[in-house]
């Protein structure tokens, strides 16, 4: 996207680099989140590693993830101190730190965000909320929520009233502190048409109405989805199970695309296939920004052919839209973990691991998850069983331009769009209750907190 600098804008970067303790950054889908955040890191004024939730998020800013950057593992618990010791040998990149980016905040769990908070404090023996390290949170609340299994949900509860951020003890101590910060992007620069954009906005929010969505209902489709649509799914397996279908239908034999993995990288972090494979006439979306500008990540088009060039499989593809076909070559993906140069005093990125492969996966069918950050001109959304996560059904909508582009198998139920309790709970009674208030209600954690922290000083 284009960066426009508007006021919005402008009161965001303003926030970001001189803002409270917890800056958080939110718009709708298309309102420009990840251009503001790159252009913020682009300007390098504060010594800030770019986090997020997932792999995949981490490769699409650059970044690294969280579990990663403070070795916290995957089953989150309080076990500061284990960390502490793997890491106080080299603790100068948390100490150096100016604040954290965080994208997806709205997927980062609570407990999680607790464990940033005392593992912080401890390594740079600074008992203030994140050792006293700013977080710059963007994200949107009504796109996908953090992910509590149904093992953890139960005890979850027993310790959270949400599994968002904002129900953290570091967030509610800030908060008490009257520290946090809010700013909000409004202009939407993925539509145009002013009565879709405000169906969407009523789907954000809960409260659409039955005429709105009838007008949504209209565009079911009971033949097969137009070939040049793509189709949104909740699972995994439905987006793959229409793909292999597809593809073994196409008549020629397949093309195995094989990628190579160097260091540390991961399977689930791989934004493809390592073994990718591919006919003419597949359909196929480009899973990074092309550096000749021929394509961005989310570009959709069909396989011409698979060849070689310059000893390395390549793809030639015809991007919809485009009178002449392309050659896409081989990809590479870095793994980074953020260090901090002594010498210079800047924070620095080195590469851990890569993954080579051409740009490409499969696209009759994807999750509504991998296409969080995607424009779409058309979009076919199949809900199978329905969407298993609040958002989900705003997000796959929202990938759409227009309301023109936009197909479903079944109809959206008002049920499928009920309130969101846990959002209400944070809008109208976190973010505008008075923070003395807060800081009450928070006191008893508090203390306990504190005992907790000045225990695991004395170890050190």
């Amino acid at each position: 996207m284009k960066l426009e600098i508007t006021s919005e804008f402008k009161e965001a970067l303003h926030k970001m680099e001189n803002g409270k303790a917890f800056v958080f950054i939110t718009g709708r889908a298309g309102t420009g989140k990840s251009t503001l955040l790159r252009h913020f890191v682009e300007q390098g004024k504060i010594k800030a590693p770019v986090l997020a939730p997932t792999g995949v998020a981490a490769l699409n800013v650059q970044g690294e993830t969280i579990h990663r950057f403070f070795k916290i593992p995957p089953s989150v618990d309080i076990q500061v101190a284990r960390m502490e010791a793997e890491n106080r040998k080299k603790p100068d990149i948390y100490r150096q730190i100016q604040a954290l980016i965080i994208d997806e905040l709205s997927m980062v769990r609570a407990d999680l965000m607790d464990a940033m908070d005392i593992f912080l404090q401890v390594i740079r023996q600074d008992q203030r909320p994140f050792g006293g390290v700013r977080i710059i949170g963007i994200g949107d609340l009504y796109q996908l929520p953090p992910v509590v299994t149904s093992s953890d949900k139960n005890e979850f509860s027993l310790r959270y009233k949400t599994p968002y951020f904002f129900s953290s003890t570091a967030y509610r101590r800030l908060h008490g502190a009257g520290q946090i910060d809010f700013a909000e992007l409004t202009k939407i620069y993925r539509q145009k048409d002013q009565d879709f954009i405000a169906i969407l906005n009523a789907i954000r929010n809960r409260d659409i109405g039955p005429q709105q969505l009838g007008i949504i209902n209209d565009r079911i489709i009971t033949s097969p989805p137009p070939e040049d649509s793509i189709v949104l799914t909740p699972t995994n397996d439905a987006a793959d199970n229409l793909n292999q279908t597809k593809l073994h239908q196409l008549p020629g034999t397949i093309s195995v695309v094989e990628g190579s993995v160097e260091g540390k990288f991961q399977e689930k972090d791989m934004p493809t296939d390592l073994y990718l494979e591919l006919k003419t006439g597949a359909r196929i979306m480009c899973v990074a920004n092309d550096q000749k500008n021929r394509f961005v990540n989310g570009s959709l088009g069909w396989v011409v052919s698979v060849n070689a060039n310059k000893g390395e499989q390549c793809v030639t593809v015809l991007m919809d839209g485009a009178q002449e076909p392309i050659v896409i070559e081989p990809y590479t993906w870095n793994i980074h973990r953020t260090k901090f140069n002594r010498k210079t005093g800047y924070l620095e990125q080195q590469p851990v691991g890569s993954f080579r492969q051409v740009p490409l996966r499969l696209a009759w069918a994807v999750t509504i998850h991998k296409s969080q950050g995607k424009t779409f001109d058309k979009v076919t959304l199949d809900l199978g069983r329905g969407a298993f996560a609040a958002g989900q059904i705003y997000v796959a909508l929202s990938r759409c331009r227009t309301l023109e582009g936009l197909s479903l198998i079944k109809p959206v139920t008002a049920w499928q769009l009920k309130p969101n309790d846990h959002l209400d709970y944070y809008f109208n009674q976190i973010l505008n209750q008075p923070p003395e208030a807060e800081y009450l209600v928070d006191d008893e954690q508090m203390v306990r907190l504190k005992h907790l922290i000045l225990t695991l000083l004395w170890t050190i």
